[in-house]
């Protein structure tokens, strides 16, 4: 169950990453196609640096998320149902990111190298 709960994060953002750039009639902007590539690499090789990069950038950039979400909730003039609306799914989005992006980097600190993939120095 731990090492299922441990792999789901890839599929999680495979998946995000093909619902932001699907557009109807079945076309994908090529920018997405090539940040789903990278994400299938990352998923087939398991390499620690890269997953724990594409673990920090999108940590990092929930984080702007957050900053965005604050920002379009202060254009409220008072604190009606839209409003509860935008921070109720907003903080939702937001907080299974975070727990997604710390899951997957947590995975990778936990990878351990092997000693021919280790750098020697004499």
């Amino acid at each position: 169950m731990k090492n299922l709960l441990l792999k789901l994060p890839e599929f999680y953002f495979l998946v995000l990453i093909f619902l932001a750039g699907y557009t109807p009639a079945f076309s994908i902007a090529p920018f997405y196609i090539v940040l789903m590539i990278v994400l299938i690499l990352q998923i087939i090789f398991k390499n620690k640096v890269s997953g724990l990069l594409i673990g920090g950038l999108i940590f990092f950039c929930n984080l702007f998320f957050l900053v965005a979400l604050l920002s379009e909730f202060k254009e409220f003039t008072e604190f009606d149902i839209e409003a509860q609306k935008l921070l109720f799914v907003g903080f939702s989005v937001w907080i299974v990111n975070i727990i997604a992006s710390g899951t997957m980097m947590y995975r990778y600190v936990k990878i351990k190298t092997r000693s021919s993939q280790m750098i020697k120095f004499n």
